[in-house]
């Protein structure tokens, strides 16, 4: 390939890392060309949106409008000299973005602060100084791990997990349902459930989900230890096919080994969440189809004598127990807050359930796992070509 084709090429494989949510993928990642540049639109919006901080009860009439002049034409002025001191045109927008712009974007809305406002600047400068740092943080994070193009990433699983739900029913549903329909007909719980409240509630959430992913973060990581290494370059260029390095691998490598270039540390983090979500997007599908099965279920099955029978109340409060009763057929269903209680902790138990029988149970794993994996395997084929023809 001549230099162009080759900057052609790693241009798109590595736009094609970015949409598969592997940013790290890049050779010679930069915070500064890579990450703070795809920020700065975003950090400028935010600056453009503070700038109407001067439109505070401090001014009235004609010199709101002023005040809005002056702290323009102040931004303004410090951007152009920003510029002047780094030796860009005046008004350009930056190739590289690096601890001066950073500065500037924490700096430059003090200026409407001021301005506008009408208690204490000091206080009003902390607020808004802190405001734009935590949102840059954010920002940079999002970026840098490509979390907005795996987010994309993991709602196409999901629609496709969603498309794929008869054999998700037919293989894991059977055994979740038969071990918590006993859980959902059990008068304790129901009793549980109408004392406990949404804090309590969100704890059992948070220690339910917290043990499910300590499960999938260890075995994610085993997972991607076990998918970089390929046998010969035959088996790469199978697996670049319809990427950026389809038909790009060197001809002169064709049935010789492939080299295992080992993944460093951001290479390794970025595969392990890749892989935690996308397992996780599986997760969350089971939980959130138990929990609506019950829900119906329940709606159809437990009438209000039941409720109160299991419960032990003498009646149901209308406020804390949002009810909602479904007159059909002559019959009245009840929908209610113990019942979404009760759904919602099946729910939670049954993604976990599911969640040790993918990790431990290697038919499991085969069924829901498999594809998942050999998605990424082909995105680690792709970076191995891309380390040997482009960015060598």
């Amino acid at each position: 390939m001549t230099g162009q084709d080759v900057d052609t090429v790693r241009a798109g494989t590595e736009r094609w890392f970015r949409q598969q949510g592997l940013p790290m993928f890049i050779a010679e990642y930069s915070v500064t060309k890579d990450v703070l540049t795809r920020v700065a639109p975003f950090m400028a919006l935010i600056v453009f949106v503070e700038l109407f901080q001067v439109f505070g009860d401090r001014w009235e009439g004609p010199a709101q409008a002023i005040a809005l002049i002056a702290g323009l034409a102040a931004m303004v002025g410090i951007v152009v000299l920003t510029n002047l001191v780094r030796r860009r045109p005046p008004l350009s927008l930056p190739v590289e973005v690096a601890w001066p712009e950073v500065a500037l974007y924490i700096a430059v809305p003090v200026v409407p602060t001021i301005i506008g406002a009408d208690g204490d600047p000091v206080t009003a400068v902390i607020g808004t100084t802190v405001v734009n740092v935590v949102l840059l943080g954010l920002a940079y994070l999002t970026v840098r791990w490509g979390l907005v193009s795996m987010l994309r990433w993991s709602v196409r699983q999901m629609v496709g997990q969603i498309l794929g739900v008869s054999r998700l029913a037919l293989k894991s549903l059977p055994l979740i349902l038969l071990f918590s329909a006993f859980v959902f007909l059990n008068a304790e719980m129901w009793q549980v459930a109408n004392d406990l409240t949404a804090v309590a509630l969100g704890g059992v959430a948070v220690l339910i989900v917290g043990i499910g992913a300590a499960f999938v973060a260890g075995a994610v990581r085993r997972m991607s230890d076990d998918l970089s290494g390929f046998g010969d370059w035959d088996e790469v260029s199978e697996l670049c096919v319809g990427t950026p390095m389809d038909g790009r691998v060197r001809s002169e490598a064709a049935g010789a080994s492939a080299p295992t270039v080992a993944l460093s540390r951001r290479e390794q983090t970025n595969t392990t969440v890749r892989l935690f979500v996308a397992l996780s997007t599986q997760i969350l599908l089971v939980a959130v189809v138990t929990t609506a099965f019950y829900v119906v279920f329940g709606v159809l099955t437990v009438r209000e004598s039941t409720l109160l029978q299991w419960t032990t109340v003498g009646e149901l409060d209308a406020g804390r127990d949002w009810l909602l009763r479904l007159p059909v057929a002559g019959s009245e269903y009840l929908f209610s807050r113990q019942l979404l209680v009760v759904s919602t902790v099946i729910g939670l138990v049954s993604g976990l359930q599911f969640t040790v029988q993918v990790i431990t149970d290697r038919e499991f794993r085969a069924t829901f796992v498999d594809e998942t994996t050999a998605d990424l395997r082909r995105a680690l084929a792709v970076r191995t070509a891309y380390l040997s023809r482009v960015a060598d």
